[in-house]
C-alpha cells in the first residue's frame, strides 16, 4: 500500500542541533505535497517556535500537531482540536517537580509559564526558541500557581544534572498516574496517559480519512515512540536514541545527513534525493 502521510518530528529528526532545515528535506516535503499527501510536523514546541520551520519546509498549509500532541491546528494556525491533562495529574506532578532543584514549566493555551529558571546555566534562550511568541510568564510563583494548573497541555521538568534528572522521573514514575517521557536528557515531560502525539495523529487521520497503518512517522526521542507504535511505517533517525531504533522498522540516515529526506526519496516519492 502507498504512504498516504508523513509525521515527523523537529529537533533532532528534521532539524540538527544548531542547524536549519535542508534543501533535501524542503524538497521531500514539496514532493508529498504535490502527490496530495499530508506533510505534518508534530513536535513539543509551541505554534510561535514552529512558524519558522514550517516557512522552512513551506509547509504553512498543512495540519501541525504542537506541544507532544496537546493540540491539533489546520493550516494557518486554526485550532482543531485540543486536550488537557487530568487535573489530579496535575496536582501530584507539580508536587512532585516542587521537591527538586529543577526547572518547572507549564504550556497552557496561549501561554508558557516558567519556574526556578535559576535551576538552567541558559533559560532564556531554550524557553524563547521553545515558545517562539506568546505570553511568557517567569518565576511569579503566585501567578504560577493561580494560572498555570487549569488547562495544562503539559509539565516539563528541566535540569542539567544527570543524576538528579533520573532520580526526578523515578519519583514521578512511583508516585503519579501521569505519562513520564522526554525529548532529551536534561528533561521530564509530563502528559495524562491517552495523550501524546500518536493520539494527535490518530485524531487527525480520522479527519483526513487515512489509515494510520499507511502513514509513515520519524522520531529521535522517548518522546516520539508512541507516534512510532501508532504507524504503520515508524522510521528512527540514525542519531536517535537506542529505544528509538528498536521501534523502528527501518534506521534512517541522521538528522545533520538528511535522514528523513532520504527515506522520503526512496520510500514514498521513488526519487533520487
Amino acid at each position: 500500500m502507498p504512504i498516504t502521510m508523513i509525521a515527523t518530528d523537529v529537533d533532532g529528526t528534521i532539524l540538527p542541533r544548531g542547524g536549519v532545515i535542508s534543501d533535501a528535506t524542503r524538497r521531500a516535503a514539496a514532493g508529498c505535497r504535490a502527490r496530495g499527501i499530508p506533510f505534518v510536523i508534530v513536535s513539543g514546541r509551541w505554534i510561535g517556535a514552529l512558524g519558522d520551520v514550517m516557512r522552512q519546509c513551506g509547509t504553512e498549509d498543512q495540519p501541525l500537531v504542537i506541544v507532544n500532541g496537546s493540540a491539533v491546528l489546520g493550516p494557518g494556525g486554526v485550532l482543531w482540536h485540543e486536550c488537557f491533562m487530568n487535573p489530579e495529574d496535575v496536582k501530584r506532578v507539580y508536587a512532585v517537580l516542587s521537591r527538586y532543584d529543577v526547572q518547572i514549566n507549564s504550556y497552557v493555551p496561549d501561554a508558557l509559564y516558567c519556574l526556578n529558571t535559576r535551576a538552567l546555566a541558559h533559560p532564556s534562550s531554550m524557553i524563547k526558541g521553545y515558545l517562539g511568541g506568546g505570553k511568557l510568564v517567569l518565576d511569579d510563583r503566585a501567578a504560577f500557581e493561580g494560572e498555570a494548573l487549569d488547562r495544562v497541555y503539559k509539565l516539563e521538568g528541566l535540569t542539567e544534572d544527570t543524576a538528579l534528572m533520573d532520580e526526578v522521573r523515578a519519583a514521578l514514575g512511583r508516585e503519579t498516574e501521569a505519562r513520564v517521557t522526554c525529548s532529551s536528557w536534561r528533561n521530564v515531560e509530563l502528559m495524562s496517559r491517552g495523550m501524546g502525539k500518536a493520539a494527535a495523529l490518530k485524531w487527525l487521520a480520522d479527519r483526513l480519512d487515512v489509515e494510520l497503518e499507511d502513514c509513515m512517522a520519524f522520531g529521535d526521542n522517548a518522546n516520539d515512540l508512541d507516534m512510532l507504535a501508532a504507524v504503520g511505517w515508524p522510521v528512527a533517525v540514525g542519531n536517535a536514541a537506542d529505544a528509538v531504533k528498536r521501534a523502528a522498522r527501518i534506521v534512517a540516515d541522521t538528522d545533520a545527513n538528511d535522514g528523513v529526506a532520504k527515506v522520503i526519496f526512496e520510500r514514498v516519492l521513488g526519487e533520487e534525493a
